[in-house]
C-alpha cells in the first residue's frame, strides 16, 4: 500500500496547498483594504501597511489552515472519486478505513510543516506587526521588548508595562518634566480603565519634587480625562497570540498568581494546542462526504461546500468558547467539543458508506 499512500498524499497536498494559498491571498487582500483608513496616520504608508500585512500573514495561514484542509482534501478525493479512482482502490482492498489513514497520514505532514509556522512563526511575526504598525501611526510611542511600552504626552513621560485586549492598563508610571528638562514629579499607578468619563485611576502614588521638598500623595481611586489614547492601549494590548505555548502557560500563571481573570487566556492555549485534532478532523470529515453525498458532485459544489462547512465549524467554534466563558465551563471542554463533534460527523458518514 505504500505506493498507494503516497499517491494519495500527494493529490491531497497539492490540493491543499492550492485552497491554502487561495485562501491566505484573499485575508490577506481583505485585511489590506481594511488598512486603507488608517493610510496616512503619522507615518503610516502604503509599504508599511502591505509590510504588516505580510507580517501577519502567518497567523492568518495558521488560522485558515483547517478549512484549507476541508477544502482541499474535497477537491482531492473528489477528483479521484470522479474519475472512478476510488473505486479501483477499493477493489483492490482499500477499505474505507484503509483510505483513512492514507489520509490521516497526507494530514500528519502537513501538519509537520503548519505548526512550526503558526506556533513558531506566527507569534514572532505578530509581535513585530504590531510595534510596527503602532510605531508608524504614533510617532511618539517606543514599544518595549517585554511588550510594554512608552508614550510622550506634552511633558509627561509615560510608561506601560501591560495593555489588555479589553484596553485597560496596568503598571502605568508617569513622568512630569519641566523645560530643563528636569522631572518634577512621578506616579505609580496599578490599573487605569478607560470609560465614558476618562480614565478611571486605581491606587495611585504620586510623588512632587520642589526644590529639596518631597511631596508624597496616595489615592486609592482617581479619574482624569486624559492619559493614553484608548486605540493605541488596545492596539498594543497584551494578545495571546503573540506568545509561544511555553511562554503563554507562565503568563497565565503570572496573571493568576497576581488575582486576575485568566480564563480567556486558557482558553485560547487550549484552543492552540487542539489546533492539530482540528486539522485531522476535517480530513475525515472530507472522507466522509466524498464517500458519501459529495463524491460525484462538481468541484464547484465540493468547494461551496468546504467553504460553507469551514465556516459554520468557525462559528461553532466560536459560539462554544464564549458559551465556555459565560457558563464557566472547563477550557479544553469548549475547545475540544467541537472537534468531537466533526469526529463524530466523520464516522457516521464513513460507516454509511461502508
Amino acid at each position: 500500500m505504500k505506493r498507494l499512500d503516497r499517491y494519495i498524499v500527494h493529490s491531497l497536498v497539492s490540493a491543499t496547498l492550492l485552497a491554502w494559498l487561495v485562501v491566505v491571498v484573499l485575508e490577506s487582500l481583505f485585511a489590506f483594504l481594511g488598512e486603507l483608513g488608517d493610510i496616512g496616520r503619522g507615518y503610516y504608508g502604503w509599504q508599511d501597511a502591505a509590510l504588516f500585512i505580510l507580517l501577519s500573514s502567518p497567523a492568518k495561514a495558521w488560522q485558515s489552515f483547517p478549512m484549507a484542509v476541508l477544502i482541499g482534501t474535497l477537491l482531492g478525493l473528489g477528483n479521484l472519486a470522479v474519475q472512478n479512482e476510488l473505486n479501483a482502490f477499493r477493489l483492490t482492498g482499500c477499505s474505507p478505513a484503509r483510505l483513512g489513514v492514507s489520509v490521516l497520514l497526507a494530514g500528519v505532514l502537513m501538519l509537520a510543516f503548519a505548526v512550526p509556522l503558526g506556533e513558531g512563526v506566527a507569534p514572532v511575526a505578530n509581535q513585530y506587526a504590531t510595534s510596527l504598525r503602532a510605531q508608524a501611526i504614533y510617532a511618539d510611542v517606543g514599544v518595549q521588548d517585554d511588550s510594554g511600552f512608552w508614550v510622550r504626552m506634552g511633558s509627561q513621560m509615560i510608561q506601560v508595562s501591560r495593555a489588555e485586549t479589553d484596553g485597560s492598563l496596568s503598571g502605568v508610571r508617569i513622568y512630569t518634566l519641566d523645560g530643563q528638562p528636569q522631572m518634577v514629579a512621578a506616579s505609580a499607578i496599578a490599573t487605569a480603565v478607560h470609560g465614558a468619563n476618562g480614565w478611571t485611576l486605581e491606587d495611585v502614588r504620586s510623588t512632587r519634587f520642589a526644590g529639596l521638598d518631597v511631596d508624597a500623595e496616595y489615592q486609592e481611586q482617581t479619574i482624569v480625562t486624559e492619559l493614553v489614547d484608548p486605540q493605541l492601549a488596545r492596539l498594543l494590548a497584551h494578545r495571546a497570540d503573540t506568545y509561544f505555548l511555553p511562554e503563554l502557560v507562565r503568563y497565565i500563571d503570572g496573571l493568576d498568581r497576581g488575582g486576575m481573570r485568566v480564563e480567556r487566556y486558557r482558553l485560547e492555549f487550549w484552543q492552540r494546542l487542539t489546533a492539530p485534532l482540528t486539522v485531522l478532523a476535517m480530513l475525515m470529515l472530507s472522507v466522509g462526504l466524498v464517500l458519501g453525498p459529495l463524491g460525484r458532485q462538481s468541484v464547484g459544489l465540493r468547494v461551496l461546500a468546504g467553504v460553507l462547512l469551514g465556516l459554520f465549524f468557525k462559528l461553532g467554534s466560536e459560539t462554544a468558547a464564549h458559551a465556555g466563558l459565560v457558563y464557566g465551563s472547563e477550557p479544553w471542554v469548549a475547545a475540544l467539543l467541537p472537534s468531537m463533534l466533526v469526529f463524530v460527523a466523520a464516522f457516521v458518514l464513513v460507516r454509511r458508506s461502508i
